[in-house]
């Protein structure tokens, strides 16, 4: 009987070459693609965090005269109770007071807790600094954590208000002011204009990616507690600026910016 073996020709060098350059070609086009869609998911999924967390915060608002948060207290307290925010995350406060171990301080987080029920939530799954900070950030303007740095009246005048967070009412336009933002970093519990221009303008991966995780953006919850994806472009064009005086006010100055200053009409 004849062998039939020889019917069948073997791949010549030349056509497996070409089969894996059509096989690099379609990766080097779908990859990209299938990381977006990854990246697609997890914005969706932190813009689902940010309302849980923005609806939280609302719902403390109006079980507390309409007031917003504090930021932190201080002098801070340690967080003991190990299903809390604060005993998860580590959070940096003024060295001024007093310390708490390892950062793990009682916060925002904390006073909203009741409201959202979750831990996670305060997690970002784009998270690029560590899993130890807080996924977001609270404006400093809502906590009034820098208040005379938004009404320079309040410094000048030598009133000591301390930082008693701003009310509802206050907010001149809730529905364009940043309440709760991306911003993984220990820091974030006084999150502020200075900070997002800076990092956003700066090339390191590392200060880039923590406030814009999400395709070269990030995502804001805003003081009436709607949420939304903001394009990096739009935090780059923060500058100048060390106060903002409300009676002649300077759009250059990053702290009258009206993505922030809850006072700017």
């Amino acid at each position: 009987m004849k062998s039939t073996f020889n019917k069948f020709r073997a791949f010549t060098l030349i056509e497996l070459l070409v089969v894996i350059a059509i096989i690099s070609i379609l990766s080097a086009i779908l990859f990209p693609v299938f990381a977006r869609a990854r990246e697609n998911a997890r914005r969706a999924s932190c813009m689902s965090n940010l309302k849980q967390i923005g609806l939280g915060m609302m719902m403390y608002v109006q079980d507390y005269d309409e007031r917003y948060p504090l930021n932190a207290w201080i002098p801070s307290v340690p967080q003991t109770d190990s299903a809390m925010p604060g005993a998860k995350f580590v959070i940096s406060l003024p060295s001024a007071t007093p310390a708490c171990s390892g950062g793990k301080c009682v916060s925002w987080m904390d006073l909203i807790f009741p409201y959202v029920k979750s831990v996670q939530v305060f997690a970002c799954p784009s998270e690029q600094v560590g899993e130890g900070y807080p996924g977001y950030g609270y404006s400093s303007g809502l906590s009034q954590y820098h208040w005379y740095q938004y009404d320079f009246s309040k410094y000048s005048a030598g009133a000591d208000v301390g930082r008693v967070p701003v009310t509802l009412a206050q907010v001149q336009r809730p529905a364009e002011v940043f309440a709760i933002m991306d911003y993984n970093a220990q820091y974030s519990v006084y999150a502020n204009p200075s900070d997002f221009g800076s990092a956003a303008r700066s090339t390191t991966p590392s200060t880039y990616l923590r406030v814009l995780p999400h395709l070269d953006g990030g995502n804001v919850a805003y003081a009436d507690g709607h949420v939304k994806w903001i394009n990096g472009a739009h935090y780059k064009t923060y500058s100048g600026g060390s106060s903002c005086d409300l009676t002649a006010i300077d759009t250059n100055s990053i702290w009258c910016n009206r993505d922030w200053n809850p006072f700017v009409p």
